[in-house]
């Protein structure tokens, strides 16, 4: 990975956003914690290990929708003014491989 510059250090996710996907992914943690208790056991049906999994799937996925939201709206509508479109947009298609 590039290294970070000076205005890129400054582009970091905010407050609210950061709070709210903490508390998500500490639920997700919980609910990861409680899938691998599931696996231990011998009686556990298939169909409710990967109904488990799923949710934990969405869960993840909202998340990481909600941070990407956070970065459209505070970082990448700004690029022009910031003078770093060129480099955001690298970033944007960079992601948008693993999506």
């Amino acid at each position: 990975m590039a290294p970070r510059t000076q205005a890129a250090t400054q582009l970091n996710i905010a407050p609210s956003t950061r709070e709210d996907a903490t508390t998500r992914l500490r639920s997700i943690k919980g609910h990861v914690e409680g899938l691998l208790r599931m696996m231990e056991r011998d009686d556990v049906y298939c169909v409710d290990a990967l109904k488990q999994i799923k949710a934990v799937n969405g869960a993840l996925n909202k998340t990481g929708d909600m941070i990407l939201r956070c970065h459209l709206k505070h970082h990448v509508v700004t690029a022009h003014e910031r003078g770093d479109e060129d480099r955001i947009i690298a970033e944007l298609m960079e992601l948008l491989k693993y999506r």
